[in-house]
């Protein structure tokens, strides 16, 4: 058995939700037990792209709430402005085409329930977020929120959901750090960073690494994600400088200017230019202006550069430091790309309806936007409610990441990556797979 599915417990089945349900008072239990059962397979419905109707998902008893038309509302908390504002519009953008398709989907079937959806910039800033969520739950009454999007504004925020019994559902909030930490924190989405530390010490030493300079953001996420990686490399023998990227600062000329300085050293001292290699933890504009000035350094053009997930970015792929990426072959830890009917459904119907591809990562937004209105569904809109049933729902949910869920201290333990290279595609650049991760079996395959 794979190391990070050992000790589980064993499948919770679905008739379990019954004794939650019955104890809600706003949803009969035989009324309950309807909209989970449509809930379920409307979500496998608009995954492949069908629409649900009575007749086609098998309910014959038209499903309704309480006595006239229900409205639920679910917050949303994005970094709408910051150097991961192009993310933030996504997400934000994947949230509202859950709310929309469910809605449309309920009214097939003939149920008063409607969603809808407010949305709240959380600044890039713990405080900014803290500051959003207090407004969505004090003035919308929301019990469940889709957001924030780091680690660090997710940080800010869980005293204040806890103690308001707020359900929160980040979908890239990945730091070690907040495993266990609340009740009301779920992250179903994204794998935790021990598993793309994993992946990039690994994809470091397979491709023959041996002097490794690590920029990273000065945050709970980029420096977990630093130490893991490091303790890894340095077990393998590697050499490891770290360098500090303070969070929200302008210009990087001067770590980045440390670098340039600490591969100059590695080169006089018996490294080579196939040995010696840069890891870049960070993102967004940040990461824009650590290329930058990496562009004009003659050490740093010299080295094979590696970094997060948060690289694979339409933004940097379309600037001008593009080129730079691809030219020294930056590789990344990106979660698996899978194709499936619910992948693909979500991909076709985000750009339709909002005329561009989605950002990656935006998926596990709207995964967990269904997953969160499922649960409403099932539980009604009570944040203790909620948060009692929503395991049961996520774990028997298969959504857009084409990955099934099953949550461990709250958190996602099926952890498939890729390893992406970033290489010029005609006039454009892109990232390609070269490689594959398996979490459970902590493998990571190149070629």
């Amino acid at each position: 058995m794979p190391k990070n599915l050992q000790g589980l417990n064993s499948l919770r089945p679905l008739s379990s939700i019954t004794k939650i349900l019955t104890n809600h008072k706003a949803i009969s239990s035989s009324v309950a037990a309807a909209l989970l059962v449509v809930g379920l397979v409307i979500g496998g419905a608009v995954g492949y792209g069908i629409t649900a109707s009575t007749s086609k998902v098998g309910v014959t008893t038209t499903v309704t709430g309480a006595a006239g038309p229900t409205t639920y509302t679910i917050g949303s908390i994005q970094p709408i402005t910051g150097s991961l504002a192009s993310f933030g519009v996504s997400f934000q953008n994947s949230v509202d085409l859950a709310v929309k398709q469910m809605n449309a989907n309920l009214t097939a079937v003939g149920s008063n329930i409607q969603f809808k959806a407010v949305h709240a910039d959380d600044q890039q800033t713990p405080g900014g977020a803290l500051t959003a969520l207090t407004s969505e739950f004090t003035s919308q009454g929301v019990q469940v929120v889709i957001g924030p999007l780091t680690s660090a504004e997710v940080q800010g925020v869980i005293q204040y959901a806890t103690q308001n019994h707020i359900v929160v559902l980040p979908g890239a909030a990945t730091a070690t750090a907040l495993i266990g930490v609340s009740p009301y924190l779920f992250r179903p989405g994204q794998p935790g960073d021990q598993f793309e530390s994993t992946v990039i010490a690994q994809s470091v030493i397979q491709t023959g690494g041996k002097n490794v300079v690590y920029l990273y953001r000065n945050d709970i996420s980029e420096y977990g994600t630093f130490n893991a990686s490091m303790k890894i490399m340095l077990a393998a023998g590697l050499k490891v400088q770290g360098i500090a990227l303070p969070a929200g600062q302008s210009d990087y000329a001067a770590q980045v200017q440390t670098a340039g300085t600490n591969v100059a050293q590695y080169l006089s001292s018996g490294g080579t230019t196939s040995n010696t290699v840069v890891v870049l933890g960070d993102h967004g504009t940040e990461a824009q202006n650590v290329f930058q000035h990496a562009a004009t350094d003659t050490n740093l053009q010299k080295a094979r550069w590696y970094g997060i997930e948060a690289l694979d970015d339409q933004q940097l792929l379309g600037s001008s430091v593009a080129a730079f990426m691809a030219h020294s072959n930056l590789t990344i830890a990106a979660p698996s790309a899978l194709s499936s009917p619910q992948f693909n459904y979500f991909n076709k119907t985000y750009a339709a309806e909002f005329g561009k591809p989605p950002q990656p990562f935006s998926g596990y937004f709207y995964d967990n936007a269904w997953i969160a209105m499922l649960s409403i569904l099932a539980a009604g809109n009570n944040g203790q409610s909620i948060a009692k049933v929503l395991p049961i729902v996520a774990d028997h949910f298969f959504g857009s990441s084409s990955t099934g869920i099953w949550l461990v201290s709250h958190d996602q333990s099926i952890a498939l990556y890729d390893v992406l290279k970033c290489v010029q595609s005609g006039a454009k650049y892109t990232f390609v797979k070269i490689g594959s991760y398996d979490g459970g079996t902590n493998q990571l395959t190149l070629g």
